[in-house]
C-alpha cells in the first residue's frame, strides 16, 4: 500500500514538472516567435527604405551625368534656377514665380 502510494505521488510528480517544463518552454518559444515577427518587419521596412534610396540616388546620378555631358541640360537648369537670359533676350515673368 505505501509503495503504491509513493509510485502515485512520484508519477504524479513527474506530470506537474512534465507540464511545467511544457509551460516554460512555451513562454520561451512565444517571446522568441514574438522577437522573430518584429525583426521579420524591421528587415522589411529596412529593405524598403535601401530600395527608395538607391532609387533617389540613381535619380540624382542620371542628373549629375546629364549635367556633366549635356551642355543643353546645363542651360535649361541654370535659366530655370538662377533666371539667366542670353543679352539678346527678354524675358516676361507672369504670375508669382
Amino acid at each position: 500500500m505505501m509503495l503504491r502510494l509513493a509510485s502515485r505521488l512520484l508519477r504524479l510528480f513527474l506530470l506537474l514538472l512534465l507540464v511545467a517544463v511544457m509551460a516554460g518552454l512555451g513562454l520561451v518559444w512565444s517571446q522568441t516567435w514574438r522577437e522573430y515577427k518584429t525583426f521579420g518587419e524591421e528587415q522589411a521596412r529596412a529593405e524598403k527604405r535601401l530600395a527608395e534610396l538607391r532609387a533617389h540616388r540613381e535619380e540624382k546620378e542620371a542628373y549629375l551625368r546629364a549635367f556633366l555631358n549635356d551642355p543643353d541640360f546645363v542651360e535649361r537648369v541654370v535659366r530655370e534656377r538662377l533666371g539667366y537670359v542670353r543679352p539678346d533676350e527678354t524675358v516676361f515673368r507672369f504670375g508669382n514665380r
